[in-house]
């Protein structure tokens, strides 16, 4: 059913219809994207704070290295549904895939001196497992491809966050 169908059927007043026709095209992502957004929201107000410099700064820091640490562990919890869920079981390649972000986390979890060197390796990691979850929906053993469609803006933004702290540290 095409966007003239879509029209057609509201000017009849035939809402349900129109509510079918929509969701028909593909999935309904709304609630992801918005709960991904809001996820990356933290994460750019302590960016921000960090910007700004004052004594909110260094715990601003503390808390983006526990927060990015906590969405490298969320991404491998993602692998790791996406693994279970296969029809055929899953395999021991995907399961450890799923397992390794946590094994990367876990030193950014560690209270010592510096957060400069987490922040670095929070976009290393949080980018190396984008490229391999867009390479393993392209293999078809990924995630839906509706996932990386919100997963990739977070990305974007979980990046931005951290270069703009970085560029604000180093002033």
């Amino acid at each position: 059913m095409g966007y003239t169908d879509v029209l057609e059927l509201r000017r009849f007043g035939r809402k349900a219809d129109v509510r079918r026709a929509s969701k028909a095209e593909g999935p309904d992502t709304g609630a992801a994207q918005l709960l991904a957004y809001l996820a990356s929201a933290p994460l750019i107000s302590a960016a921000l704070i960090i910007v700004a410099g004052g004594e909110n700064a260094v715990f601003a820091a503390q808390f983006m290295s526990l927060y990015g640490a906590a969405m490298i562990v969320f991404f491998g919890g993602v692998r790791w549904g996406v693994a279970v869920m296969k029809e055929g079981g899953p395999t021991m390649r995907a399961l450890l895939g799923a397992a390794l972000p946590l094994l990367a986390a876990l030193p950014l979890f560690v209270p010592v001196a510096g957060v400069y060197w987490k922040f670095a390796a929070i976009m290393i990691v949080t980018a190396l497992l984008l490229i391999d979850d867009l390479n393993a929906t392209r293999r078809g053993s990924g995630a839906p491809h509706w996932y990386l469609a919100v997963r990739l803006p977070l990305t974007v933004l979980i990046e931005l966050a951290f270069l703009i702290a970085m560029v604000g540290m180093a002033r």
